[in-house]
C-alpha cells in the first residue's frame, strides 16, 4: 500500500506546475494526443472526433474508488462551468473489468458533456503512451489493483494540447484555460 501511494503522489508531483526542470511547451510538443480508441457501441473514436471543441481527457478506471471520481467530477465541474464547446473523456486503463459501455455509463454518471471510452489492452495502451501516461494493473489471488497517472488534459479546439493539470486543480483553473485556448483558436 505504501509503495502505490507514493507512486501515486509521484506522479501528481509531476503533473503540477513549476515541478520540473522542462518548459511546459517542450513537454507538450513531445505528446502525441492522438488516439484510436472505441466508444460504447464499439466504433472506433480518434481525436478528430472533436475537432472544433475543448477536450478534457484523463485516464483511470472505473473500479476506483477515491481518485478517478474526483477527477471525473472535476472535470464534469469545468464542463458544466464553461460556455465553450467542449467535452470530457474518461479512458479506462483497466480493460479487463471495464468493457466501453461500461466506461460509457460511468463518465455519463458525471454529466452529459462526459464520455467513456475504453478498447483492447493494446489501444488503451498506446493511447496512454501517447499522452505520456503510464499505468499498471497487478492482480493475485487476494487482490486487484491499477494504478495510473492521474492527470487531466486539455485539449485545444485545434487538435492542439494547451495543458495537463492535476487531478486537483480548481475547476476554475481548468474553465481559464479552456476559454483561452477558445479564443486562440
Amino acid at each position: 500500500m505504501k509503495i502505490s501511494v507514493i507512486l501515486i503522489s509521484c506522479m501528481m508531483m509531476a503533473s503540477l506546475p513549476g515541478t520540473s526542470a522542462i518548459a511546459a511547451d517542450d513537454v507538450f510538443a513531445e505528446l502525441n494526443v492522438e488516439f484510436a480508441l472505441l466508444d460504447a457501441d464499439g466504433a472506433k473514436v480518434t481525436l478528430a472526433n472533436f475537432r472544433g471543441k475543448n477536450v478534457l481527457l484523463t485516464f483511470g478506471f472505473t473500479h476506483c474508488q477515491h481518485i478517478c471520481p474526483m477527477i471525473a467530477a472535476n472535470m464534469a465541474r469545468a464542463l458544466k462551468g464553461s460556455d465553450k464547446e467542449a467535452i470530457g473523456i474518461f479512458v479506462s486503463v483497466d480493460t479487463e473489468r471495464d468493457t466501453p459501455a461500461i466506461t460509457m455509463a460511468y463518465a455519463r454518471g458525471f454529466g452529459d458533456h462526459m464520455t467513456g471510452l475504453g478498447g483492447s489492452h493494446e489501444q488503451v495502451a498506446l493511447a496512454a503512451r501517447n499522452f505520456g501516461v503510464t499505468f499498471v494493473v497487478t492482480k493475485s489471488e487476494d487482490n486487484y489493483t491499477v494504478q495510473h497517472t492521474p492527470s487531466i488534459f486539455l485539449i485545444g479546439p485545434d487538435g492542439f494540447i494547451v495543458d495537463v493539470f492535476a487531478m486537483n486543480t480548481p475547476s476554475s483553473d481548468i474553465i481559464a484555460a479552456m476559454h483561452q485556448a477558445t479564443n486562440d483558436y
